[in-house]
């Protein structure tokens, strides 16, 4: 198997166990086991497959893995942790009361807002889209090592949502001014959120880690690409603390892991 498919099985195994003696529901603990064994029975039926179909699947499906891992995260979160939520909302009053996030959420121009929110949508496309470029780069590329850093920096996160739970700074109120104005994308966000995600942060942040890790490979193997990837990366960074969909604490570590992960490729 590829080191990106290990990656993946040695979380699916983590997961798997962890919730056998994690205080979740049985449905829960039945569903987490299940789902994982699926994906990585799926992992070991493709890495067994010579065929042009089952390459290119192994090429895309890292990020399918990335959301299951993702979804696999939420049954975790059985009750937040009240002093890591009160030092979380005590490391932002700096950001906001301090370096001035406080007065461009609460009086910005709407449009860089829009622009934030687009940014923080953005981060769900970011992953493939960076895949995407390398892939159809004019040289030859490394699917493999390319995914083993994008993968490992969001499943870090994803991993340590068992053991930092907090709320977002939206569920508690910290600073929400911003959802008093008129931002139009910011409802699909929080619909996106209410509807689609395990309604959560993770700490570090999977969207700050893997959209930097995301930005740092595809540049390597596609220099042009790294400004633009770059910019997205700290716009989607800006969006999720500014949006109030993660901590400024988030975003930093989470830039962190993408950092090292991708260091360490």
């Amino acid at each position: 198997m590829r080191t990106v498919e290990w990656i993946v099985v040695a979380y699916l195994a983590y997961v798997a166990l962890l919730a056998w003696v994690w205080p979740m529901s049985h449905r829960a603990r039945v569903m987490v086991t299940l789902v994982a064994a699926a994906d990585a029975a799926l992992i070991a039926w493709l890495s067994a497959r010579t065929s042009t179909a089952a390459l290119v699947a192994r090429d895309w499906l890292p990020a399918a893995h990335i959301l299951v891992g993702y979804r696999l995260s939420g049954p975790f979160f059985h009750a937040p942790m009240p002093r890591a939520e009160a030092w979380l909302v005590s490391s932002d009053r700096w950001w906001f009361d301090v370096a001035g996030l406080r007065w461009f959420a609460d009086r910005g121009p709407r449009a860089i807002l829009e622009c934030l929110e687009l940014a923080y949508t953005s981060a769900y496309i970011m992953v493939p889209l960076g895949f995407a470029i390398v892939h159809w780069a004019p040289t030859p590329v490394d699917a493999d090592r390319y995914w083993t850093a994008v993968v490992s920096a969001e499943l870090a996160c994803y991993a340590m949502l068992p053991w930092i739970r907090a709320r977002t700074p939206d569920a508690l109120g910290d600073h929400a001014a911003i959802t008093d104005r008129a931002v139009t994308l910011r409802h699909l966000n929080r619909a996106i959120q209410h509807h689609g995600s395990i309604r959560v942060t993770t700490i570090p942040s999977g969207h700050a880690a893997g959209a930097l890790a995301t930005a740092l490979m595809a540049g390597a193997f596609v220099p042009t690409a790294l400004v633009p990837l770059l910019i997205l990366a700290l716009a989607i960074a800006l969006g999720s603390v500014v949006g109030r969909y993660h901590y400024a604490v988030d975003a930093i570590l989470g830039f962190a892991v993408g950092a090292i992960a991708v260091a360490l490729t």
